[in-house]
């Protein structure tokens, strides 16, 4: 059975709404999982979660109701190659990404989850930014993740959908738009914007979205009240290796801005 749909805050005007973004960064989200263990200890519950690929995957984890010892669990048993074969000259099928997530926390329509949810894609037909706050959740995150060239673009109730980092990777401004009077962001890609002196494709494609999406996550940046901004540069996004190290600095980083988030909710409720 589906759960009953959230009632958020948003919904009666004269209540704050504090929002939870998830930025992307590929397997650098398992530093997310940190930042949510620190919430968790702390007592502190968002409003609200919007992400953009791997932070709208596990946003939509956050979102279902998912602890954080279960996505511990995830994170140990999860293996990448489920996700991408690694032959990255043949886009793979990004409906693998929704059917990791689907066998972790189950089928559900992104309406109906226990803590409202947004996930960011791109619309590769128009170029524009594509918000989905309604519809199958697994679908939704396999468009959100939806590396360009690494996978072939879902389509999605009609339109042909990738990675939202492309147009906006920390969509913060997203939060604000839809109704959050406080925006708490977390950027896992803060060292984004280098390039690469090889000549492979894939070390060029990697070098080209890190400058793309260095430019995406300006606005959002600009639109977030507290950023936590955990230093995972030595780690590669397409790896799973020092995936407990990249938990760590996630909870590392979160804990060392707990009192301002305290201190953002108090003068806000």
């Amino acid at each position: 059975m589906k759960n009953m749909p959230f009632q958020n805050v948003n919904q009666q005007l004269n209540q704050p709404n504090i929002a939870l973004v998830l930025g992307g960064g590929g397997a650098r989200g398992f530093a997310h999982i940190g930042a949510l263990r620190a919430f968790e200890e702390a007592g502190i519950e968002f409003d609200f979660v919007v992400g953009t690929s791997v932070g709208a995957f596990v946003g939509a984890c956050y979102a279902v109701g998912t602890n954080t010892k279960r996505l511990l669990e995830l994170a140990e048993t999860i293996n990448l190659r489920e996700i991408h074969n690694g032959f990255w000259l043949v886009p793979n099928n990004a409906t693998r990404i929704g059917n990791v997530l689907s066998r972790f926390i189950g089928d559900h329509d992104i309406e109906n989850l226990k803590r409202r949810f947004v996930a960011i894609a791109t619309d590769i037909k128009v170029g524009r930014q594509h918000i989905m706050e309604r519809g199958d959740l697994a679908s939704a995150i396999s468009a959100s993740c939806c590396v360009p060239v690494a996978f072939r673009p879902v389509i999605r109730e009609g339109f042909h959908l990738v990675d939202g980092g492309l147009l906006n990777n920390i969509p913060a401004d997203v939060a604000k738009m839809m109704g959050a009077t406080h925006v708490v962001s977390i950027d896992i890609n803060p060292t984004r914007g280098g390039g690469t002196t090889s000549l492979k494709t894939f070390e060029v494609l990697k070098a080209t979205l890190s400058i793309i999406t260095s430019n995406s996550s300006v606005a959002g940046l600009l639109k977030s009240d507290i950023i936590i901004e955990p230093d995972l540069s030595k780690y590669r996004p397409t790896s799973k290796d020092g995936y407990l190290d990249m938990i760590r600095i996630g909870y590392d980083a979160t804990i060392e801005k707990i009192d301002d988030i305290l201190n953002l909710i108090k003068n806000t409720k």
